[in-house]
């Protein structure tokens, strides 16, 4: 869990959208159709009944595999989060299984926040990439986020409410 400094509120916690993780699980589906396919023609072919113990090892690495990979799709998906606070804003990415990557900047920091959506299935379905310039630091970049428009929204009126307090 992250820790919150005093007076801090979470405003807003950010996974990629849907079609994200939809896209790549069709990837698996026509992964583990392949193999199926292959066990509904095996039969028409002469094989010795030594090969079969061999066949279903090699069906079920393959399996194994796959669900491997689709594991760790879900886990990237799942885990990499943005969580705006009214003070901060905090990136989790994953990369791989035991590498995590949090970085933050304070909301003071941020000079420009642009939005952009890369092709007209982003822009039908409502999701697209955010880009945060912040003062003397690095770009931070997240993709495939739902709502882009709103999240910029309230990453402005959060900025535009701190320097409002700043003021008085």
């Amino acid at each position: 869990m992250i820790a919150l400094h005093p007076g801090e509120n979470i405003v807003q916690s950010v996974h990629r959208h849907w079609i994200v993780i939809a896209q790549k699980m069709t990837m698996i589906i026509v992964l583990l159709l392949v193999p199926l396919i292959g066990l509904f023609v095996i039969p028409f072919f002469s094989f010795p009944d030594t090969f079969t113990p061999l066949i279903v090892y090699l069906f079920s690495l393959y399996i194994l595999f796959v669900a491997n990979i689709a594991f760790g799709m879900w886990m990237d998906y799942y885990l990499d989060i943005w969580i705006i606070t009214t003070k901060r804003i905090i990136t989790i990415e994953h990369r791989g299984v035991f590498h995590r990557e949090v970085s933050e900047f304070l909301i003071d920091r941020i000079q420009d926040v642009t939005t952009h959506n890369p092709n007209f299935i982003s822009l039908f379905l409502g999701y697209g990439t955010i880009e945060i310039h912040t003062a003397g630091e690095k770009t931070f970049t997240g993709n495939e986020f739902p709502h882009i428009k709103d999240m910029k929204d309230s990453i402005i009126r959060i900025r535009m409410a701190r320097n409002h307090e700043r003021t008085f």
